[in-house]
């Protein structure tokens, strides 16, 4: 009987400072970088989302324009399939599942690495930043001179390519836009469109992962982001 107090009284007290450390988190999170995650998360999901956001630069996040935060269970978790994140009035909602995925990308000359969480997390950012920046009526992506980094293209071109991909259990998806063949990407999912090939890049840049990148899209990042990396 003993035994089971004392395992109680534990449990209690654990959870005390669970609750503590939580809404500390929630504190830091709305305080440093103005994002509100909303009522009824986990606390580990919300301790992986400020670890993540500690690795960028507070400004940069504010410029995002993403505050509001959510988890949910969107479904297993596939390499390509669209349930890792959605973005809807205002929300940006995580599929909580990816949480536990073990893929991560690793950058061994710089040192640096990135979840599987966080690089759906920094695309969603980019998204945000490529939208939101300056409050400008054209997506960055969309102007001349992100469109010439890979040569992006509405219509077919010889030699130009478009991407399809086919992964068992989810619908297949086809790019919107067409790249030319010398085109370099961090990841095979940006070469869908522009747009999501500036969150690919842009994602794995703010990480720290810009060996990812080939040298035209990085020195562009460097001379977008610098005001915030000073």
């Amino acid at each position: 009987m003993l035994r089971s107090i004392t395992a109680h009284v534990h449990h209690v007290a654990a959870k005390v400072v669970e609750k503590a450390e939580n809404d500390e988190n929630l504190k830091k999170i709305k305080e440093e970088y103005n994002v509100t995650v909303l009522p009824g998360n986990k606390p580990e999901n919300v301790r992986h989302l400020y670890e993540a956001l500690k690795k960028l630069p507070t400004e940069l996040v504010k410029a995002c324009k993403i505050d509001t935060m959510d988890f949910k269970d969107l479904g297993p978790s596939k390499k390509f399939y669209p349930n890792h994140g959605r973005y809807q009035k205002g929300t940006l909602t995580i599929n909580e599942q990816i949480l536990s995925d073990s893929a991560h990308e690793e950058d061994k000359r710089a040192g640096k690495s990135m979840t599987k969480f966080e690089q759906t997390y920094f695309h969603e950012l980019g998204h945000g930043f490529d939208e939101k920046k300056h409050g400008e009526e054209q997506w960055l992506s969309l102007k001349p001179e992100w469109i010439k980094l890979s040569g992006w293209s509405e219509t077919p071109k010889p030699g130009y390519k478009r991407l399809i991909i086919r992964e068992e259990g989810a619908p297949e998806m086809k790019g919107e836009y067409y790249y030319s063949p010398d085109a370099q990407f961090p990841r095979f999912y940006g070469k869908r469109n522009p747009w999501d090939d500036f969150a690919d890049s842009f994602s794995y840049y703010v990480a720290g992962l810009k060996n990812f990148l080939p040298v035209n899209k990085r020195k562009y990042f460097d001379e977008l982001l610098k005001e915030y990396y000073e």
